[in-house]
């Protein structure tokens, strides 16, 4: 299979009966009959991905497609009447999009555009009765490699040279995300793959858009969030506080740390200090 998750300009897209798709992929859908919105809802040959705190009324499903050149992984994920509350985080998202389905579909093709490398949107459909969703869908095509969390699992000692090369590309990565005007609100290693295959300037893909925004107010709060998450999820044994200064200076675009990125560390340091007391306490409710 062809690499689908890189990000290199915006995307062709094509409508396809009530779905809205990728031009590259609409031959693959008809082939398996994912070509209408029903069709997405009644798929179930796939593995269901569950986890604590997932509604009833969102599904997600990992499958597996057969292509022209050999098999390739895919992420469908389905909304059924969602809640009030996703409704009013989809209005405020800044997205633009009427379901929830739909947000991810517009942050996707977006970064896309804008050249920050996400995960590759191949299909998207709604049903609406009015500006009240009854249900969405999305596919999207599985990222190249595993996620960073993954990786950082495994190595150790022996692999800090590759930790220390990745640096500059998840710095720029981050920047560019920040400096397009959006916040990822989930930023944690889990959610940023490595393909060690590719070059440096391409080996990252950002994944899960679908509580990104992009914020009118408040922006640094958002952003000292992101930069929080992505600094608390990764393990100490792997980063020091040099090589953490170092990336902070390559995101801001600094040889030295001034006045306002120490003030930046400062809240950067307190919120991972509150994402702590938060882990402490939510481990303790399940002893």
């Amino acid at each position: 299979m062809t690499d689908s998750s890189r990000t290199d300009g915006a995307i062709a897209t094509a409508q396809l009966n009530d779905l809205t798709v990728a031009a590259e992929f609409e031959d693959l859908l008809r082939g398996h009959g994912l070509d209408t919105l029903d069709a997405l809802f009644s798929y179930c040959d796939g593995e269901v991905l569950t986890k604590p705190g997932l509604g009833a009324w969102r599904e997600r499903l990992r499958i597996t497609l057969s292509t022209g050149a050999g098999v390739g992984s895919f992420y469908l994920k389905r909304f059924r009447d969602p809640p009030r509350r996703a409704s009013l985080k989809r209005r405020r998202s800044g997205s633009g999009a009427s379901s929830v389905a739909g947000r991810e579909w517009a942050w996707l093709t977006r970064f896309a555009q804008d050249g920050i490398a996400s995960a590759r949107p191949v299909a998207f459909g709604e049903e609406l009765v009015g500006a009240r969703e009854l249900r969405s869908a999305i596919l999207i095509a599985a990222a190249p490699g595993e996620s960073l969390e993954e990786w950082a699992a495994r190595w150790g000692d022996a692999d800090l040279r590759r930790v220390r090369a990745l640096i500059d590309p998840t710095a720029a990565l981050v920047a560019r995300l920040h400096g397009r005007g959006f916040v990822h609100r989930d930023l944690y290693l889990s959610h940023v793959f490595f393909d060690p295959a590719a070059p440096p300037e391409s080996c990252l893909t950002l994944i899960d858009l679908q509580r990104v925004v992009r914020p009118q107010s408040w922006r640094t709060r958002w952003l000292v969030k992101d930069l929080a998450a992505l600094s608390y999820s990764t393990p100490r044994r792997l980063m020091s506080r040099s090589d953490r200064i170092r990336w902070l200076k390559r995101y801001l675009g600094l040889r030295k740390l001034d006045g306002p990125a120490k003030r930046l560390v400062y809240r950067i340091t307190g919120k991972i200090q509150g994402m702590a007391r938060h882990d402490r306490r939510r481990r303790a409710r399940q002893r």
